[in-house]
């Protein structure tokens, strides 16, 4: 009897084990872009067959979305499921993509806070992919510093004004920023690049929103590069205009090619130099070297693939996710979990 008290007395003293039975954060691949962003289909269909969990939260369709986080490692509740988000893209979430609410000043708070949300979302996932763009002007300086021929280029409000700074027969003028512009959501409107030739580049008001005047390059080859952690995929882009990529689609063509040496080496440099994870690059081949035009850290690539027949930068995509994914460690319970994690 005494023996059978003494082991019940030193139970007591041991220290109690609790047990958590709070649902456990399923760590999940977070997607943030909008609906029309059809290139996120498959590649969510590619991670699921994989064995990597994926949600999607698009921007123009957060009205009445469940959204729950906090910095303590808790997990993230999107839409009902709880979420330990180990990569986070942000694509397409545009504020004016968010549905409006009543009151222009309610509109615009609610924009802005969505804005601030996606980036905490990122903020708390393991790795964060954004659409940190840098502008056009600093890419073409980046590019030249890392010895990548580049076009003369010239930020302005006067076209007209800056004639004297070419030499060549023929311009570009295109956006400084995006090519659309979002007045209301889901209606777009498009700014498209134009050329011209010198003399024909009238007097405009002065001054007028800041544009970019570019020496139109003579080239035998525009292609389109795609570049996703290592990953290079590249398409020769056949056209007619700058614009008919958006105002006539059908006419714009796209053949899966061997990126040329010289275009895979400058890819590789800039995604570097502009520490990004995916772009989307366009070149001109011009004599047989690669001059750069620009990036687009979101740019979309299901229309190159339709046309092109094939799903390689699908591919790329979803081994960059699932290769990110599997190398975030999971939000340890105790530092012997953490020591014990090793990456798949």
């Amino acid at each position: 009897m005494a023996d059978g008290h003494e082991t019940f007395l030193a139970q007591l003293s041991c220290p109690a084990r609790v047990v958590d039975v709070r649902p456990r954060a399923v760590p999940t691949v977070l997607l943030l872009s909008r609906a029309c962003d059809t290139g996120l289909d498959p590649v969510a269909r590619r991670l699921a067959e994989d064995g990597v969990p994926c949600v999607r939260l698009n921007a123009d369709e957060t009205a009445g979305a469940d959204l729950v986080a906090e910095p303590d490692g808790r997990g993230v509740r999107v839409n009902g499921r709880l979420l330990a988000p180990t990569v986070t893209w942000i694509r397409h979430f545009d504020p004016p993509a968010v549905p409006d609410a009543p009151g222009a000043t309610a509109a615009a708070f609610l924009r802005e806070s969505w804005l601030a949300a996606s980036g905490d979302l990122a903020a708390v996932s393991g790795t964060a992919i954004r659409d940190r763009r840098p502008g056009t002007l600093a890419q073409l300086r980046l590019a030249r510093r890392h010895g990548v021929a580049v076009p003369r280029t010239v930020l302005t409000t006067d076209p007209h004004g800056v004639l004297d700074r070419f030499d060549c027969p023929r311009l570009v003028v295109k956006a400084a920023h995006r090519h659309f512009v979002e007045a209301a959501p889901g209606r777009l409107t498009g700014v498209f690049p134009v050329v011209t030739d010198r003399d024909e580049l009238a007097a405009g008001p002065r001054p007028g929103p800041p544009v970019l005047v570019q020496e139109h390059i003579a080239h035998e080859a525009e292609l389109r590069v795609y570049y996703a952690a290592g990953r290079i995929v590249a398409f020769r882009v056949a056209k007619g205009a700058p614009d008919e990529p958006w105002t006539a689609p059908d006419r714009v063509g796209a053949e899966l090619v061997d990126p040329p040496p010289l275009v895979a080496a400058a890819t590789t440099r800039l995604a570097a130099a502009m520490s990004l994870r995916f772009g989307a690059f366009d070149f001109l081949m011009r004599a047989g070297e690669p001059v750069f035009l620009e990036v687009n850290p979101d740019g979309d690539w299901h229309w190159a693939e339709r046309r092109a027949g094939t799903t390689a930068v699908t591919e790329a995509v979803t081994s960059m996710l699932a290769t990110l994914h599997r190398a975030t460690p999971p939000a340890p319970k105790d530092l012997l979990t953490l020591l014990a994690w090793r990456p798949a």
